[in-house]
């Protein structure tokens, strides 16, 4: 049996009504997925460890989807709120492995691409985080928040689903890719931000926190990198994120943590961020989903101190983040798993788009520069959309 190419494989996520696309920013784990043996909508992290041992007890194939930020509700979609699906067949494009029944895979029309008809802003969301900013140069305790915008975004007609995964291949290869479908809605993220993975019992994190534009050429980009690097602002808001991993690693009886003492330069293809790399072991008194409800949210996607951060989030953020800046990601039936933070991301149904992109807020911060970097941010998105009003 020959396997699919990846071609017909981006054909056939647009038949199904439940799909996922998901591959690591170091291309060695790239995985598609179609059809749905088991689902769960909403649970917590307790209810989808229980879930997951009863599906995979059954059947021991892989299991996607994503956790929602917070307890928001958004009112019209399923999939936002927290989505995991088991597939009935899941192609491991590495290994060239099929698990579970092979379908066939038969090219069908798709839709040629779409327009963007209109597009929405937030353009009051430097006046409203500066209430933050107030707040936190009056109290030193509150030391950091995340705060985001969405963007909506009109479309002509259906979204080629196809050609948006090869675009992200395209557009963002250093990224990772997950695009999770369910029922006409789809969650799109290439986020550059591993929040854990687990494999033989290793365990790896990152902090990603700091950005800054790329450059128009080597030079300028190593400058503005050196800027970065240098800036007591970004090196505040990194090290508070180094500082909260390191504490919820070590409260989830992760051993053996390494890191190293200065953070490093991730590039991307539109903005470069510090980066520092944290490993450890696990230990037998935990698995996969323990580690990401001790580290969600993240000071990188939440703030510090944690609770008064998400109620500053859920005060001036106009609408629910759903799997915006959630944990996504996939689990397989030896324990093993790896998720992302769903940034970099859109969510789609029935022509209409939103996107999002955050930016960490600190006492120091001034908002309109705030808002250039949120507006770098969606530029992944914007591109994989652009790409679609290119047509073949």
């Amino acid at each position: 049996m020959t396997f699919a190419t990846e071609e017909k494989l981006q054909w056939s996520f647009e038949l199904a009504n439940d799909a996922v696309y998901f591959a690591s920013s170091d291309g060695k784990t790239k995985y598609y997925g179609f059809g749905k043996q088991a689902e769960l909508i909403g649970g917590s992290f307790d209810q989808v460890q229980d879930w997951l041992v009863k599906v995979q007890q059954t059947n021991p194939q892989p299991i996607f989807g994503g956790f929602a930020f917070d307890d928001q509700q958004i009112d019209d979609s399923e999939l936002m709120n927290g989505y995991f699906f088991q597939p009935a067949v899941v192609y491991d494009v590495v290994k060239q492995e099929i698990i579970g029944q092979n379908i066939d895979l038969v090219r069908q029309t798709q839709p040629s691409g779409a327009e963007v008809l209109t597009t929405k802003d937030e353009t009051d969301w430097p006046t409203r985080i500066q209430a933050a900013i107030d707040d936190m140069q009056q109290n030193s305790v509150h030391e950091k928040v995340v705060l985001g915008r969405q963007r909506q975004i009109t479309l002509s007609s259906a979204l080629n689903e196809g050609k948006l995964i090869k675009s992200l291949q395209e557009t963002q290869p250093t990224s990772y890719h997950f695009v999770l479908k369910h029922c006409g809605e789809l969650f799109i993220s290439a986020t550059p931000e591993r929040l854990v993975k687990v494999a033989h019992g290793q365990v790896a994190t990152a902090a990603v926190a700091g950005t800054i534009k790329r450059g128009e050429n080597r030079s300028d980009d190593e400058k503005l990198a050196d800027e970065l690097w240098h800036d007591q602002k970004n090196r505040i808001e990194h090290q508070t994120v180094v500082e909260t991993i390191k504490a919820n690693l070590q409260a989830a009886n992760i051993t053996d943590l390494k890191f190293p003492t200065t953070p490093q330069i991730l590039k991307n293809p539109q903005v470069q961020h510090l980066y520092t790399p944290i490993t450890g072991k696990l230990t037998d008194d935990n698995n996969l989903l323990g580690i990401v409800k001790q580290l969600h949210p993240t000071p990188a996607l939440g703030g510090k101190p944690r609770e008064w951060a998400l109620s500053v989030i859920s005060s001036i953020e106009k609408y629910p983040r759903g799997l915006f800046s959630g944990p996504v990601g996939v689990m397989t039936t030896d324990g093993d798993g790896e998720f992302i933070v769903g940034i970099r991301a859109m969510w789609y149904r029935n022509n209409m788009v939103n996107l999002f992109a955050g930016a960490g807020i600190l006492a120091g911060s001034d908002a309109q520069m705030e808002y250039q970097e949120t507006g770098l941010k969606l530029l992944p998105m914007m591109n994989v959309l652009k790409e679609q009003t290119l047509h073949d």
